[in-house]
């Protein structure tokens, strides 16, 4: 095959096989066979650094901080006081406090639940009949009625009625005026113990106010087929009367006069 022939990953192949067996014969004729290591040079051995002074100590013996626990510095009287710490059971024991106020009740045929709120108000927490309460461990929704609902939990069992607006809040309560007393016109008839007593009048006041008819009574309520009616009748009186508008002949207009005679 001629030189030429070869392309360039062969001449790199033949390359690496050519150190492969240069170094395979160097080594067989004992190459890297007579390192020895050197003789020992005092002049080439490097110092160790050395330790520097330790520092004088901070705290000082112990009797000097007598004063610590005889004058406590976060008591307001600086004199020690008793304290207790309690241990995981006695913590587990204590029964957890129940603050809520019952805001809405929700009862269908598939579900039943409770709407709780702090009495600082925030965020309502929805509880449903038979579960516990979220972030209150250990109370459970027993009972739930429209107004009111139980719960049970450490501290025994827990009735909450439900909240109703009692005016407070910045908003006043509704207030019910007074019926205003019908103004009787000069000259009614005033009714006391079952007698008509007729009003005096002004002397000042116009002679038609006596003449003056008394109002209509007020009709009564009509139903709505009869509303529906009376609308019918206007509707079938408004088309006879625009179909005899229109069969009447319009007269001839007016003829203008003649001048030039």
């Amino acid at each position: 095959m001629r030189p030429d022939a070869f392309g360039p990953r062969t001449w790199l192949l033949a390359v690496v096989a050519g150190w492969a067996v240069l170094l395979a014969l160097l080594a067989l004729f004992g190459l890297a066979g007579r390192i020895t290591p050197m003789a020992d040079d005092p002049a080439l051995v490097q110092a160790l650094p050395k330790l520097t002074a330790p520092a004088p100590e901070r705290l000082g013996p112990l009797s000097q901080y007598a004063d610590i626990a005889a004058r406590p510095l976060f008591s307001e009287n600086r004199q020690p006081q008793p304290f207790y710490i309690a241990g995981k059971e006695e913590a587990s024991a204590a029964p957890a406090s129940f603050d809520w106020v019952l805001s809405s009740v929700l009862i269908t045929p598939q579900v039943k639940l409770a709407i709780l709120q702090t009495p600082q108000g925030g965020e309502g927490v929805r509880v449903k009949l038979g579960e516990e309460l979220t972030g209150q461990s250990g109370w459970r929704l027993a009972e739930l009625q429209p107004r009111s609902a139980v719960f049970e939990g450490p501290g025994g069992r827990r009735a909450l009625e439900l909240r109703v607006f009692d005016g407070s809040g910045g908003v006043p309560p509704t207030q019910v005026r007074a019926a205003t007393p019908p103004v009787t016109p000069p000259g009614a008839a005033r009714v006391t113990g079952g007698a008509a007593v007729p009003t005096p009048m002004a002397p000042n006041a116009p002679a038609t106010a006596q003449n003056q008819p008394p109002d209509p009574p007020p009709a009564p309520p009509q139903s709505t087929e009869e509303q529906m009616e009376a609308i019918r009748k206007r509707i079938e009186a408004r088309r006879a009367q625009m179909r005899q508008q229109q069969a009447q002949p319009t007269p001839p207009p007016p003829t203008a006069p003649d001048k030039t005679q």
